[in-house]
């Protein structure tokens, strides 16, 4: 390790606290040496929000250090039974765990918190307020004072939007310590700037056509920005600028400002917000797609933006500016010219045996980068031969896309004056999608539609208009549901095809002959020296690619800071190997705007954390609210039935385990509420023996209505409760307003929500509607309910479980997730689906199972719509 990373180990272990780090640095291996520490002797250390990708990079690096196996990280997952989870807990060790399973293990005390030595929370961007991490947190501060809590990230963007992010990131976590090691912290720069810099900066110039697609697509964007800002002058005009929005997080920023107002934003509005993020995607599509790829991504937007028959629709605007024109026509000319275009005489003719049509000529014009990369691999190829005493070096060339992979891969193994195999190839599939379009459009002009009533052609243009379309009839009935083929067969490789073309046993007299590339019974080792390795950017396996490749040379193909950032640590690892850096980056372009925008806001983000640092107060750990549940009686005893009230301790509420994807219980759990998780069958929440609550979201209860769904439930809740309610919540950020005022109509139909909300209360005539503006006001509107209820019962976990659960115990040993997937399918009901659960293994088993078998578990008309449903041929 180098003298920082040993420092910010150091400052870590010896107080709890949030280390955030700039991209590159090596956090991953701090993670990895701060785990070994604990991986022996008798600890019991949690480890959340890791993915299984780096569960199993932590492992490899754990054994490479010389952890046993037996001290490895054990992984908990949902397939593990609650039993199991409970004992590998009292075996203790390092345990990587989702942030669900482990606050319903805690809330039902299946893990001794009090026992716990600490907790490590990676990725400490993503804790939010009410999180399960901050749940998780609290409950094993409320338990646990003398164990550790550490947080780390190297996402400092992250920390530094709204009010006084740093602070409440930090009282999220119940932390009161922040570490941050930016780039140009003192002992980094010196630790990394004794490396050698051979590093070769490669400006490629843009091509002439992508430069006019590029400055057409920016100039879109500037008049979409301009617009967006005209239409909604409420917005912050400081965050929307044309340099933010070429990065993903601008949509994020967009929505932030609008969702308050959404309800009363115009359609127009929110088609320019969808055509940011079209753009966006085009002008990062631009230099990392081949040409046909992202010509054929501007006709899908093309289709997508055409009306079709009986549906009107808002076309995006920026298909009709000019700019908009002159990108598509461009982009079109680096596939193919047609005659009617100056350039196609000049052009050599297809080849003979190919079924393009006559009248174009392909162009499959070659990425800039791709010809500067060969001549940089010739150039290394003469320099490493004389350096190297003849024996070669490795190589590693980084991008971005993997597509961009399989691309380098077959331009880099082809000859030099062929014309691209691979081009050519999606060139062909690409006209062949056309052409099946044009098939269809004759056979849809052949049959007469039939005549049109008055009703149906209200709204329409008059059949003798004709009306605007980009693109022509040809992407309209691209756009149709007759379509036969799809835009995605012209990004498929034929060779894919080749791979199985027959699946099934061989016959006994088929010889099996080996070809060139298959491979044989014995083989022998390419020695890494005389190896091209292309890899992708992935931000914690890049340090161990560079580990186990160990390049004397590095191609940087696309820019990353992060990886420039690894590289110097790599070299200042290993001051003995001599590496030289490739940078390649194309000049004037927007991947030079993004590479230079990037270094410059991770500098303002830790100018931002270090001035908050220094003037944020202190934050003090808060204390969970002791909720006492105060229950009024009267009693004729006290003076001639004077009100007695009973404390009855904390109010208690049944929880669904499926409703901890919502922030609800971490709020519940805030006010003093015991939370209970259990598998419920019949609604959401249980506040009492006779009162069950079914929570909604806008979103939610609107798909519940069409689907049917929210019938059933409702049917449910009103045969097994005296009380039931429906709630349905807003999100906090957004209106409490069901339909804006601008999609009211004057008569109101069936097929409204209103309508339909109406007609659920007439068939329920018990239940109870309640409209809930935040998770926080749905917390309040519990315990109102708890308080009123005038009762000292607090809800049986058991009677809960057990309702609709023909009397069997409601918490289960079954996988939820397959059990919901059972639950969807047709045939299977909720009286049927426990037989099937009890006489099959699983899913895989379900789906072999032959009709008599599954008629004899749940009956003949249901196992006949499961047999359908499971044997049915997707088309």
């Amino acid at each position: 390790m180098l003298e920082f990373q040993k420092q910010i180990l150091t400052d870590i272990v010896e107080e709890d606290g949030l280390l955030i780090t700039s991209p590159g640095l090596g956090l991953f291996d701090i993670l990895c040496r701060f785990i070994r520490l604990y991986t022996a002797g008798n600890h019991l250390v949690l480890l959340l929000n890791t993915s299984t990708e780096q569960d199993d990079l932590l492992q490899e690096q754990l054994i490479a250090q010389g952890v046993s196996t037996q001290h490895l990280i054990r992984r908990i997952e949902y397939s593990t039974p609650a039993e199991k989870r409970s004992s590998m807990y009292r075996e203790s060790g390092v345990f990587s765990i989702t942030s669900r399973i482990l606050a319903v293990d805690m809330l039902l005390e299946r893990i001794p918190t009090a026992l716990i030595n600490g907790i490590i929370v990676y990725n400490a961007h993503r804790v939010k307020a009410n999180s399960m991490e901050e749940l998780i947190l609290r409950i094993y501060r409320d338990h646990n004072e003398e164990g550790f809590i550490k947080a780390f990230s190297d996402h400092p963007e992250l920390f530094v939007t709204g009010f006084a992010p740093l602070q409440t990131r930090l009282k999220s976590m119940f932390l009161r310590k922040v570490h941050l090691w930016p780039r140009f912290q003192m002992t980094v720069s010196e630790n990394l700037s004794q490396t050698n810099n051979d590093v070769i900066e490669l400006r490629q110039p843009l091509s002439e056509s992508l430069e006019i697609i590029q400055q057409s697509l920016v100039q879109c964007m500037e008049d979409t920005l301009s617009e967006l800002r005209r239409s909604n002058p409420t917005i912050d005009v400081g965050e929307i600028k044309i340099e933010n929005s070429f990065f993903k997080s601008f949509d994020t920023i967009v929505r932030r400002q609008l969702d308050p107002i959404w309800h009363q934003v115009s359609s127009a509005s929110k088609q320019l917000v969808g055509d940011l993020k079209i753009l966006r995607q085009l002008l990062g599509y631009l230099t990392t797609y081949d040409c046909v790829s992202f010509y054929s991504f501007i006709e899908t937007v093309i289709a997508a933006n055409t009306p079709q028959e009986g549906r009107q629709m808002r076309q995006s605007e920026w298909l009709y500016l000019e700019a908009g024109n002159r990108a598509i026509e461009t982009a079109r000319k680096r596939v193919y010219v047609k005659k009617t275009d100056p350039e196609f005489d000049q052009l050599r003719e297809n080849p003979p045996d190919t079924e393009l049509p006559t009248h174009i000529k392909l162009v499959l014009e070659e990425q800039p980068k791709w010809a500067l990369l060969k001549n940089i691999l010739k150039e290394i190829e003469r320099d490493i031969l004389d350096l190297n005493h003849g024996e070669g070096a490795p190589i590693l060339i980084m991008v971005t896309e993997r597509r961009t992979c399989s691309q380098l891969k077959k331009y880099i193994s082809s000859p030099e004056d062929s014309h691209q195999p691979f081009l050519t190839r999606l060139a062909y599939n690409f006209f062949k999608w056309r052409g099946n379009i044009h098939k269809i459009q004759t056979n849809a002009v052949n049959v007469t539609p039939p005549p049109a009533s008055a009703a149906s052609m209200r709204g329409r243009a008059p059949p003798n208009k004709r009306r605007r379309v980009r693109g022509g009839s040809t992407t309209a009935v691209a756009s149709g549901p007759g379509r036969t083929s799809t835009l995605a067969e012209t990004f498929r490789d034929d060779d894919e095809n080749d791979t199985f073309k027959a699946i099934g046993p061989l016959p006994d007299e088929y010889e099996i002959k080996y070809g060139q590339d298959d491979i044989l019974p014995s083989f022998r080792e390419i020695p890494n020296n005389s190896l091209i390795t292309i890899q992708c950017y992935e931000d914690d396996s890049n340090e161990q690619t560079l580990q186990d490749v160990q390049p004397r040379v590095i191609i940087m193909f696309d820019p990353n800071p992060a990886f420039v950032r690894q590289i110097e640590v790599y070299r200042a690892s290993h001051p003995t190997i001599q590496v030289r850096v490739y940078f390649m980056l194309y000049e004037n372009s927007v991947e030079e705007q993004n590479y230079l925008t990037l270094i410059r806001k991770e500098k303002e983000s830790f100018e931002k954390l270090i001035h908050e640092k220094s003037v944020m107060a202190i934050t003090l750990t808060e204390k969970r609210k002791e909720r006492q549940l105060e229950v009024i009686q009267p009693n004729s005893r006290i003076a001639g039935g004077q009100l007695k009230i009973v404390t009855t301790g904390p109010p208690t509420v049944i929880v669904d385990m499926r409703e901890f994807r919502s922030s609800l219980p971490p709020i519940l759990y805030a006010e003093g509420v015991k939370i209970l998780p259990f598998t419920l069958q019949v609604g959401d929440y249980i506040l009492s023996p006779d009162m069950c609550v079914e929570r909604k979201s806008v979103v939610d209860m609107i798909q519940s209505f069409a689907s049917g769904r929210l019938f059933t439930q409702c049917e449910s809740m009103s045969a097994h409760y005296k009380i039931p309610i429906l709630l349905i919540e807003f999100d906090e950020n957004k209106s409490f307003s069901l339909q804006s005022v601008s999609v009211m109509k004057e008569n109101i139909r069936v097929t409204d929500i209103s309508s339909k909300l109406v007609l659920l209360t007439l068939a329920f005539p018990k239940l109870r509607i309640i409209w809930s503006s935040s998770p926080h006001e749905t917390a309040k509107i519990f315990l109102d309910l708890k308080v009123n209820k005038k009762t000292e019962e607090e809800p049986d976990s058991k009677k809960a479980t057990s309702m609709g659960a023909d009397g069997e115990d409601g918490e289960t040993i079954y996988n939820m997730t397959p059990q919901d997937i059972l639950r969807s399918m047709p045939g299977v009901t909720s009286s049927n689906y426990k037989h099937i659960m009890n006489q099959v293994q699983d899913l895989d088993e379900l789906m072999h199972l032959s009709q008599k078998r599954i008629n004899d578990m749940i009956g003949e008309g249901h196992g006949r719509k499961l047999y359908q449903f499971i044997h049915k041929k997707g088309h």
